[in-house]
């Protein structure tokens, strides 16, 4: 499985703006960065999407967050990009989005993605999050774990006794 293994990233949407790797890979939200970087160079990726057993939604709500977008655009955002995505690809049909994932960090994925339920139902969501309380679904979403990049010594250093 692991040699055919393949995932397909849909190429859609603005490059320029939400759906691109973040260039920023430090702070709270480098997980989502990282995650964006790795896939894109995996060796799982294929660029045909007939090969593909997964398929990745490559939205970013942080980087549409930075650029001052509310919530509720968030929101109308994501719907119509996946929208596009379902009447564009036949992909997404053949299983009702159960073999395409994405990604939500912290409470501006959570918040920008729960208003599209066909999403969040269907779809695998990968999650870094402090809270896992906010419709985490335990038999379908994976826990990506935060990283806070650069990593610096805890205060009071590496001494535990004095932390």
């Amino acid at each position: 499985m692991e040699q055919n293994f393949k995932i397909y990233i849909y190429p859609d949407g603005d490059p320029n703006t939400f759906y691109q790797t973040p260039r920023k890979l430090t702070g709270k939200y480098a997980s989502e960065g990282f995650f964006f970087q790795n896939i894109r160079e995996s060796r799982f990726r294929t660029l045909d999407p007939d090969q593909a057993h997964l398929f990745f939604i490559p939205i970013s709500c942080h980087k549409m967050r930075g650029k001052g977008t509310s919530y509720e655009n968030m929101t109308v955002i994501v719907k119509n990009y996946v929208e596009s995505l379902i009447a564009k690809y036949p992909y997404w049909n053949r299983t009702l989005g159960a073999d395409h994932f994405f990604v939500t960090c912290h409470d501006v994925g959570v918040r920008a993605t729960e208003g599209v339920p066909f999403l969040i139902k269907n779809a695998i969501r990968v999650v870094c999050s402090p809270s896992y309380d906010v419709g985490f679904i335990p038999h379908k979403d994976v826990a990506l774990p935060q990283v806070l990049q650069p990593f610096a010594l805890p205060a009071g250093g590496n001494d535990v006794e004095n932390r």
